[in-house]
């Protein structure tokens, strides 16, 4: 039997050097703000090299965004089944939210599943929806409203550590940009 192993997350932040001179340190780490309305929230604590700490508010839109970023950054995520059951029953509102998350310029819609995980066969008795058309109604939502699907994984630890880096990334460069620093992917920075 195969049994799966992961990688802990990296130990520290984002390396960012200007002039050739690491500013890592004059760079804050997000608030990450979770929408009252998401049940089980991911727990970032896990990741104090990239988020200061976690903060529960009303959110326009998705269910992550970064303190000061309020109207630049959303994060939508969605479990395997959540997905189904969203594409499947409650499309109409899904669209309406599509819509909403579409206003912001970082936006993304963190899948709690593989791509692999998305194109099996789901259980007959959960569901009649077809793994193609899951599939494509992602595609079809990204093309038309400009929404990256990112596919993590169904072990939470590791769809946590893809919305903590997503979410401290796009963070740190807004930063960099904001703060006169260049938003430049320099090759010190990674």
């Amino acid at each position: 039997m195969h049994e799966t192993y992961y990688l802990d997350p990296p130990s520290g932040r984002l390396i960012v050097k200007r002039d050739g001179h690491s500013i890592t340190r004059q760079i804050p780490k997000p608030v990450v703000l979770i929408d009252t309305r998401e049940k089980l929230p991911f727990d970032f604590s896990r990741f104090p090299n990239w988020i200061a700490e976690e903060k529960r508010q009303k959110l326009k839109a998705g269910d992550y965004s970064v303190e000061g970023m309020g109207n630049l950054i959303a994060l939508e995520r969605k479990t395997l089944s959540d997905l189904i059951t969203t594409l499947m029953q409650e499309r109409p509102r899904f669209f309406s939210l599509c819509k909403k998350l579409a206003k912001y310029k970082w936006r993304a819609l963190l899948v709690e599943a593989s791509y692999e995980d998305i194109k099996s066969p789901y259980d007959a008795d959960y569901t009649m929806a077809h793994p193609n058309a899951v599939s494509g109604t992602l595609d079809a939502l990204e093309a038309k409203f400009g929404i990256p699907v990112i596919y993590a994984s169904q072990y939470k630890p590791l769809a946590e550590e893809k919305a903590a880096s997503w979410l401290s990334k796009h963070f740190t460069y807004w930063y960099l940009e904001k703060n006169g620093f260049g938003r430049v992917l320099q090759e010190g920075d990674l």
